[in-house]
């Protein structure tokens, strides 16, 4: 997935305590940036650090950045999940991130997120203020909790007893195995990253399947904190409010999730906040319009050296969008 180019000028390596290290793929900056806040990507369920291929080479003319593999996830050490309630699958991934953050040496860092990796910037954001400069939080989940009274539709009541019962399209993918378990990783490939030009079906087949394939623990904590459709079990809705670091909710104009909860959120924000779409983007705005993706990130931090933010718009990022929601959402990776 990433580049020769990026691999050849990358370093690898894992950091954390021993069991629960995360694989990192860190790249410098320029001259005169080293003291600077870095630019850490943090990737949804189910997919994996090469999903940032297209933002690592970029970013890296204006910032170190860095990309990991969450914990039970990718390359990354799968450690075991005991616990049963949310505080305990919070600290599952929020913990692995922090002993990260140390054995990696920074003091202070700029979170970009896309979906559950934007729940988890947030809530470590939350948890530890002074890590955290600045947010940018592409389509993120559990930012709403969960209406009982709307309709979702017959196909989200069947996913739910699936997902109680501890079926997930990775867990499919792992009892099939061999070409039935690729058929079924390259059905949804082809569904979700229709138009993809420089990343090849083949390609995009080959790395989730090889991402999905492994056993993993994360499923169960990842079950505690989102629910189907992506609602959140302690909603980011009702603990954004504590927040210190400025915040860019970033959502593609064909996002299957809606930004109407991040617009009725900013005006209880003591934060500077903004809401921004990203045009001819679906859920994976950083891959279908990855130029605007990379402006967007790349421009808070030519405003400003500590990467915060700042209330001008980019007009040519932004798009008129009515807020869509499918009955379905995304299950398959967040």
């Amino acid at each position: 997935m990433l580049s020769s180019a990026t691999r050849a000028s990358a370093s690898v390596k894992t950091a954390g305590r021993p069991g629960s290290q995360l694989y990192t793929v860190d790249l410098e900056g320029p001259d005169g940036t080293d003291h600077l806040p870095p630019v850490v990507l943090v990737h949804g369920f189910g997919m994996g650090l090469g999903f940032w291929a297209r933002q690592l080479d970029e970013i890296r003319k204006h910032r170190r950045v860095l990309a990991f593999d969450l914990p039970g996830m990718g390359c990354s050490d799968r450690p075991k999940f005991t616990g049963s309630t949310t505080k305990e699958a919070e600290d599952y991934f929020l913990g692995a991130i922090r002993d990260w953050q140390q054995g990696m040496g920074i003091q202070r860092m700029i979170l970009v997120g896309h979906a559950f990796g934007a729940y988890l910037a947030a809530t470590y954001a939350l948890r530890y203020p002074k890590s955290v400069t600045q947010l940018l939080l592409s389509s993120p989940s559990g930012l709403e909790k969960y209406n009982k009274y709307h309709d979702h539709g017959d196909v989200h009541l069947i996913m739910s007893v699936l997902w109680r019962l501890h079926v997930t399209p990775q867990s499919l993918v792992r009892a099939l195995g061999g070409w039935m378990g690729r058929l079924l990783v390259r059905s949804f490939a082809a569904a979700r990253f229709v138009g993809e030009s420089s990343l090849s079906l083949g390609q995009l087949t080959d790395y989730l399947y090889h991402l999905w394939v492994l056993r993993s623990d994360a499923e169960k904590p990842y079950r505690l904190l989102v629910g189907i459709g992506g609602y959140g079990r302690k909603p980011l809705c009702d603990r954004m409010h504590k927040l210190k670091a400025p915040a860019t909710f970033i959502f593609g104009e064909h996002d299957w999730r809606s930004h109407a909860p991040a617009d009725n959120l900013l005006p209880r924000l003591p934060i500077l906040a903004k809401v921004v779409l990203i045009r001819d983007a679906t859920h994976h705005a950083y891959l279908d319009n990855s130029s605007h993706f990379n402006a967007l990130v790349t421009g808070t931090l030519t405003r400003g050296q500590d990467g915060r933010a700042s209330a001008k718009k980019e007009p040519s990022l932004y798009a008129p969008s009515p807020s869509r929601r499918s009955n379905l959402g995304s299950q398959v990776s967040e």
